[in-house]
């Protein structure tokens, strides 16, 4: 051993000095989102593998000492995959069980303030104005009572209305949130390609552009593939989102208004460069879509068919009886949506109680119409409506939940993959120190072997 031990001993000082830097890099960022822990990757000197004279070193002779050849971020490609999938799932279900338990309070049943509650006091005043058709604080008292059925009705297609806007807000705010991420993952993929032509690392790039690849997913389940300059393609419905340092970005359209969506006027997605639909997106911006498109349209539908059940009930009933004047009952209410329906008179004595023109104050006409709440269609609709909203905040609920445990469970494995476990660190650490120690003896031991060979042997 020569003059080469020394620099064998140097290669060995520099790799295990690098070592102990990407050692110090993955416990300083151990709480840092989307950090992917790094190995060093080494490999021996050898003699030169192309023949020529002196190439090869003579038998006996050791390598050249130890160099790098990658720093390489731990990635596991399935579990990668697996992860932005489960947390678009994640994403999609979270929204939609949010979603529908907003439009279940809307109902606010079971309880003393809810519709079916307004309903049974309607009904009960008819049997009021039935035991004493000739009393006129029980014929007001069933218009209140009539009134405040309607005003539930306006209430609830109100808060309908104001959960629909709040949503389509909500909409707009995510669109320019993947607008500004797609343009951010496009400079991201600018500068990697950048880094790796110039070869130097871009690790670093990588995890800041992990991060910003899987805020896409969560929010529009897009597609990523990666090309084959390192750049990644993130995709909707066929049509690229991103494309290496080019971004599109989406627009929301239609829907102004939640009767605009009843209608057939929805809310959706489109590209802003050819004014066509989006498609293929889910998470966060889908599920919210779908609730602009499908769930609160749906519920206000169902009140408006309990109103316009309830109009059609209660006036063809008391038109088939008779006002104290002999007078055949005209509508007592008015409007054919949960938004529009209101008591139509203001007269106690338009109440139809009678049963016989002839006698005025039978009251068998009030009798048939107070047992409507048990035979009648707007009740029915209502319970109905109700028992289907409940079931679906069940199943949406248990879908986030499922989701939740899955999420975590993939989290898990990707951390054990890719995160920084301290103790296995702090074990390099220590082996890097170890071996930086044992190549300083080794350059300390062949310079002093040099020294006695160079100036003390002709002494």
């Amino acid at each position: 051993m020569g003059f080469n031990g020394i620099n064998t001993a140097l290669t060995a000082l520099r790799v295990q000095r690098q070592g102990l830097e990407l050692a110090g890099q993955n416990i300083a960022n151990a709480g840092t989102e989307g950090y992917t822990r790094q190995r060093l990757e080494t490999t021996s000197i050898g003699g030169s593998s192309v023949p020529a004279l002196w190439a090869n070193k003579p038998i006996g002779e050791t390598g050249g000492g130890v160099q790098v050849t990658s720093v390489n971020r731990l990635k596991d490609a399935y579990i990668e995959a697996r992860t932005r999938y489960e947390h678009e799932r994640q994403a999609t279900t979270t929204t939609t069980h949010e979603v529908m338990v907003d439009a279940e309070r809307v109902y606010n049943e079971p309880g003393t303030s809810g519709l079916q509650a307004q309903l049974n006091n309607m009904w009960a005043g008819f049997a009021d104005v039935a035991d004493n058709p000739k009393d006129p604080a029980a014929r007001t008292q069933l218009l209140t009572r009539a009134q405040s059925v309607a005003s539930a009705l306006n209430s609830s297609a109100s808060e309908l209305s104001g959960q629909y806007d709040n949503r389509r807000t909500e909409l707009v705010s995510t669109v320019n949130d993947i607008n500004s991420a797609a343009s951010q993952l496009a400079d991201l993929n600018g500068a990697v390609i950048r880094a790796k032509s110039a070869g130097v690392s871009y690790n670093e790039l990588s995890d800041q552009r992990d991060v910003v690849a899987m805020k896409l997913v969560e929010q529009t389940g897009a597609q990523l593939s990666q090309a084959a300059d390192g750049s990644y393609t993130m995709s909707l419905g066929g049509s690229n989102l991103v494309s290496g340092t080019t971004a599109r970005a989406l627009k929301v359209a239609g829907g102004a208004s939640i009767t605009a969506a009843q209608s057939g006027d929805t809310a959706g997605l489109k590209w802003v460069d050819t004014d066509s639909a989006t498609t293929g997106v889910s998470g966060t911006a889908g599920a919210i879509t779908n609730a602009l498109t499908t769930v609160l349209p749906g519920q206000l539908t169902g009140f408006d068919k309990v109103a316009a059940a309830l109009v059609n009930q209660v006036n063809t009933a008391n038109a088939a009886g008779f006002t104290t004047t002999g007078v055949a009952g005209g509508p007592l209410l008015s409007g054919s949506t949960a938004m529009g329906v209101a008591v139509a008179t203001t007269d106690p004595f338009a109440i139809a109680a009678s049963g016989d023109k002839t006698q005025a104050y039978n009251g068998a006409n009030a009798d048939a119409m107070a047992r409507l709440g048990t035979t009648g269609t707007a009740d029915t609709i209502y319970q109905t409506n109700v028992a289907d909203i409940g079931m679906k905040v069940r199943a949406a609920e248990s879908a986030a939940n499922t989701q939740d445990g899955i999420t975590t469970q993939v989290d898990a494995a990707r951390s054990a993959a890719s995160g920084v476990n301290l103790d296995e660190e702090l074990t390099s650490m220590i082996s890097y120190q170890r071996s930086y120690e044992a190549a300083a003896k080794l350059m300390t031991a062949v310079d002093s072997m040099l020294d006695t060979l160079i100036n003390r042997m002709g002494a």
